[in-house]
């Protein structure tokens, strides 16, 4: 089977598969850092490093020969990064709070990232003719 999609539409593909793996690494394994930073100065201003992303760079056109179900993919795991950018930056909660809500926002991401996987994985393994 021929691929319909172009080099440069694949590499987009594995760009945003890259782009959301590294999200959620930022996000799980510099939480130690990124909170006691919050808790001890206060200041959000470290969030924007942590939840900066690709995805939002990412141009309508590019994202049209991505599948529908890649596109929801993206859609869900960006907005729970969204979710917990947007708690981080306006909660009063004590840090300990914010600890456990996160731990749980990241339990959720990992799961909304493996299906997002399992979305890119096929749409490639489908374009390239396997």
């Amino acid at each position: 089977m021929k691929s319909h999609l172009s080099e440069d539409q694949q590499k987009v593909l594995v760009i945003l598969k890259l782009d959301a793996k590294h999200v959620f690494e930022r996000i799980k394994n510099r939480m130690d850092e990124y909170l006691r930073t919050f808790a001890v100065k206060r200041t959000r201003v470290h969030f924007k490093d942590i939840f900066s992303n690709r995805y939002e760079q990412v141009n309508v056109d590019d994202l049209k020969e991505c599948s529908e179900e890649v596109i929801i993919a993206l859609d869900k795991y960006y907005s729970k990064v969204d979710d917990l950018f947007w708690y981080l930056n306006h909660t009063e909660d004590l840090p300990n709070f914010v600890r456990d809500k996160l731990n749980q926002g990241v339990r959720e991401l990992e799961g909304i990232l493996q299906i997002l996987n399992v979305h890119i994985d096929a749409q490639l393994r489908v374009e390239a003719g396997e």
